[in-house]
């Protein structure tokens, strides 16, 4: 009995002891913690958009209140939205209050001129001083992006519709999209141009699969050089002379893109694809983009 009651208590006293070590595990957080903080350190809005809403977080454990003093610092590389001129700001003060208001926001009202000047950014700071401390992202950069810009009419999402000329792969319906490069105004980006690649999770907004182009002068044309990489292994895009590969196998510079109707429709004229010591996908051309 005598060691079955040594047994037990010792048992017990370990049970007691690890409990308290597992206690002591987990670290606490108190409103001494407490950060205000944006949710991202960028944003960007077109002039055509009107208003953009930039979200701050009050982080707390039991949903402090607070204000907060936001300041406009000024871009000087020749780029700079002007305030009162590109942009206004509705609410310098932010006021936080319990659990449901920890996050507010920030209303920036966009100013369109009508008039191509470029894209223009901006800093919103948060200001230091407050009853509660800043967090790590105490600024945010803002972007406004001119609506003017001369390639916006070829900008946005076009649905395409393709056989691959492998049977295997398949037929596709995709969207493919053209963004504007943000420093050169004849430069655009096509992302998701390959629909197998992008089916298997290889996509522009993976920072795969998407290819640039140089939009001529006639803005008749988008040529995509030949030879970028996909971001898969050493996947590259290929380019044909010919609309069809088996009757000319002549490999040209650019996969040629004619812009039709103002925009609307866009059609890769040529055979184009993806190779890496062998194809990965391949297309006979015409295919017919067009916007949505």
């Amino acid at each position: 009995m005598k060691i079955f009651k040594l047994t037990y208590g010792l048992m017990a006293a370990t049970m007691l002891s690890l409990a308290s070590c597992n206690i002591n595990e987990y670290p606490s957080f108190d409103d001494g913690d407490a950060f205000l903080a944006f949710t991202s350190s960028t944003a960007a809005v077109g002039e055509e958009a009107g208003s953009l809403e930039i979200p701050v977080l009050l982080t707390s454990k039991s949903g402090l209140s607070a204000n907060a003093e936001i300041e406009v610092v000024a871009d000087e590389t020749g780029t700079g939205a002007i305030e009162g001129t590109h942009f206004t700001i509705e609410n310098k003060t932010l006021t936080f209050s319990g659990l449901e208001g920890a996050t507010q926001k920030i209303k920036i009202n966009v100013i369109d001129n009508d008039v191509f000047g470029g894209n223009k950014s901006f800093t919103i700071r948060l200001k230091e001083g407050g009853s509660v401390k800043l967090g790590a992202a105490k600024t945010c950069k803002v972007t406004i992006q001119d609506d003017e810009h001369p390639l916006a009419f070829i900008l946005g999402t076009y649905g395409a519709s393709a056989d691959s000329y492998f049977s295997s792969r398949g037929h596709f319906d995709w969207d493919i999209t053209i963004s504007r490069d943000e420093t050169d105004i004849n430069k655009v980006w096509i992302g998701d141009l390959d629909p197998y690649f992008a089916a298997n999770g290889y996509t522009a907004a993976n920072g795969s699969n998407i290819f640039y182009g140089i939009v001529n002068e006639e803005k008749t044309q988008i040529l995509v050089p030949v030879g970028q990489t996909l971001g898969y292994q050493n996947t590259a895009l290929v380019a044909f002379v010919a609309a069809d590969p088996d009757v000319d196998e002549t490999e040209g510079d650019n996969v040629v893109i004619d812009i039709k109707d103002n925009g609307q429709t866009l059609v890769i004229t040529n055979a184009w694809g993806i190779y890496d010591d062998g194809w990965w996908n391949l297309f006979r051309g015409p295919i017919t983009l067009t916007k949505k």
